[in-house]
């Protein structure tokens, strides 16, 4: 700010000097202003009334005192003693007129010469402090890349209207703390869409705190798995940029489940990594459950047509099919049974026997105790508008870090049958 008031008010002055420069040169003054100011000169010469010879008698008349010879009466306006003092001849003139003339251009000149020195100083200084302040940021940019993390932000300035929730959380709500990177969620917000019978229904807000005490700019991402018993493909936070030696509050919105009655929230994913180099400073291996004071859970919520194609002691398979227009898929839910949090990948699409490339699930997080909805699953090429009049068949793999033990696939799923198994 303070370099660009500079230049501009040195702008101003470079214009303001060409300006009066201009001026200068155009400030000559006419021939004929210049005559008639010698003119008026020639009149203000004192003169001297002088003691002439009279032209009639030669009697000695002295012209301060008489008029008129005192001893003839003779007259001497016409006598060329008296006249030569009063006429002042043009070659008189015309050099006073030279004389002003050089004066002025002199002056002028002059005037101009220091006008174009104080141009030619300002433009050079111009140029200096660009050439200073381009080399200042030359330096500066191979010393340390122009980097722009993320700053403190306000509850009322990011989200409008959203205020926090009565949901305490519990515990010290800390996500990551490790290789001096620290990741606490220190609150919660809602803004209510409106009030129905079984509570409020909008999004939530959550209020992080991000320490950054790695001595490294850095990039990081943190994902949500689950909120209060419900779980669907991996939700991203944010994907940021983070200053070093830093500590910033941060607010983000987050769409999965509507109630304001947040009693757990499962971050299945964190990465950090350094902005040069890209040097991997911390990844989340766990998931962290943060809990609050409410009791709460979502109850499970099947969509229409559903059919179970799936059972086991750990796991219940829904699947149900969607078709709008030309986009059409299969949409899964799983109810995580055991005490275990389980991943959930698909391993093939088959369509007419044949394995086909889609929008697979690609190690899902299900937290204990959760139900999980996925995306709509599909071919990602445009030959099957409608997969209901296809044989198609998927697989399900589901995995356990706890204890991979337990580990299972589905084997290959009928998904054109139109009943729940037995």
């Amino acid at each position: 700010m303070i370099y660009a008031l500079i230049m501009f008010a040195m702008l101003i002055y470079l214009i303001a000097e060409i300006i009066h420069y201009c001026k200068v040169k155009a400030n000559v003054i006419s021939r004929k202003e210049v005559k008639t100011a010698a003119e008026q000169q020639a009149k203000n010469l004192k003169i001297v009334d002088p003691i002439i010879s009279c032209d009639y008698c030669g009697a000695k008349v002295d012209t301060r005192i008489h008029k008129v010879c005192p001893q003839c009466g003779g007259a001497f306006d016409k006598d060329i003693e008296w006249t030569s003092r009063f006429n002042v001849k043009s070659e008189f003139i015309d050099e006073q007129t030279r004389e002003i003339i050089t004066q002025r251009e002199e002056k002028a000149q002059e005037e101009a010469k220091k006008t174009l020195k104080r141009i030619r100083n300002t433009i050079i200084a111009l140029v200096g402090i660009n050439l200073f302040i381009l080399g200042i940021g030359l330096i500066f940019l191979l010393m340390d890349p122009l980097f722009s993390g993320r700053g403190n932000e306000t509850i009322d300035k990011q989200f409008s209207g959203y205020v926090k929730s009565d949901n305490a959380i519990q515990g010290d709500g800390v996500i990551c703390d490790a290789n001096g990177f620290k990741i606490t969620l220190t609150g919660i917000y809602t803004n209510p869409k409106r009030i129905g019978d079984d509570g409020y229904y909008g999004s939530i807000v959550m209020e992080f705190q991000v320490e950054n005490n790695t001595g490294k700019d850095v990039s990081a991402s943190l994902y949500c798995a689950g909120n209060s018993g419900m779980a669907c493909e991996g939700y991203i936070l944010f994907y940021d940029d983070f200053k070093k030696n830093k500590t910033v509050t941060i607010y983000e919105q987050m769409y999965l489940g509507e109630s304001e009655k947040v009693s757990e929230l499962v971050f299945n994913e964190l990465r950090v990594s350094s902005k040069k180099g890209f040097e991997n400073i911390y990844e989340l291996k766990d998931p962290v459950r943060i809990k609050t004071s409410c009791d709460f859970t979502y109850p499970l919520e099947l969509e229409e047509n559903s059919v179970l194609v799936f059972s086991n002691d750990m796991v219940d398979v829904y699947k149900t099919y969607k078709c709008r227009e030309n986009d059409c898929g299969y949409i899964f839910t799983i109810i995580n049974k055991s005490d275990k949090n389980l991943y959930v990948s698909s391993d093939n699409f088959l369509v007419g026997g044949a394995e086909v490339d889609s929008d697979k699930l690609r190690k899902e997080l299900i937290p204990s105790g959760y139900w999980f909805k996925s995306n709509e699953l599909d071919p990602l090429v445009a030959d099957y508008t409608d997969l209901s009049k296809n044989n198609t068949h998927v697989s399900l793999s589901f995995f356990c870090k706890e204890d991979p033990a337990l580990g299972f696939s589905t084997g290959y799923l009928d998904l054109n049958q139109d009943h729940d198994i037995e």
